[in-house]
């Protein structure tokens, strides 16, 4: 029963907003050039084999870095992992800090699989990366748009608008048998962010 648990919990995180109504992508599309600093914060649920888990994350984006801070799902306490998407550092909850290929091992430890590090933060604002072969579908109902990339498909639920920006508040990466579902509670981008040719409440 007790290696149930992180099955069931993971479950319940993907269902925990109920079925959403058939979405509609209101505001406009990111653009990175005044999108640069902004952070998400939320739940998410991991699916491994063997394995699973639900927590929670805050993500901080600075221009190329990121730093992302995870919860739960990743192991006991949590885990700090940042990048430039080349370079990568993850700290642990008793502040152990690992480095390149050492940081990449334990991430792949606790998944299974690496992440897309040069990807993550454009998937994030619902974008394909720039630089590499991808695949962009939308229609009308859930997943309103989904990325093929890399090995990699994000499969977005719903977007909300934040600063006229449409963004994505619930979305699913899967890559073989490893499934990550995030559901983002908060978005805060920087105030300077809003569409330069019209004027837009947060």
């Amino acid at each position: 029963m007790r290696r149930a648990l992180p099955w069931l919990a993971a479950a319940l995180l993907l269902g925990c907003a109920g079925t959403p109504r058939a979405p509609v992508i209101a505001g406009l599309e990111v653009d990175l050039t005044r999108v640069t600093d902004w952070v998400a914060s939320g739940r998410i649920g991991i699916v491994v084999p063997g394995s699973g888990g639900s927590g929670t994350f805050v993500w901080r984006q600075r221009d190329d870095w990121t730093d992302l801070s995870v919860r739960g799902p990743l192991g006991a306490g949590g885990l700090q992992i940042e990048t430039d998407g080349v370079a990568l550092r993850v700290t642990d909850a008793n502040g152990e800090r690992l480095d390149a290929e050492a940081a990449r091992g334990l991430i792949r430890s606790r998944l299974g699989a690496d992440l897309p590090l040069a990807q993550l933060r454009y998937w994030m604002l619902g974008l394909p990366a720039p630089g590499a072969d991808a695949e962009v579908r939308v229609q009308a109902e859930a997943p309103v748009r989904r990325i093929e990339q890399s090995g990699w498909s994000v499969a977005y639920e719903q977007f909300v608008t934040a600063k006229g920006w449409s963004v994505p508040a619930r979305l699913t990466a899967s890559s073989g048998p490893l499934r990550v579902k995030a559901i983002v509670d908060h978005w805060q981008l920087q105030p300077d962010a809003g569409p330069a040719d019209r004027s837009l409440r947060p």
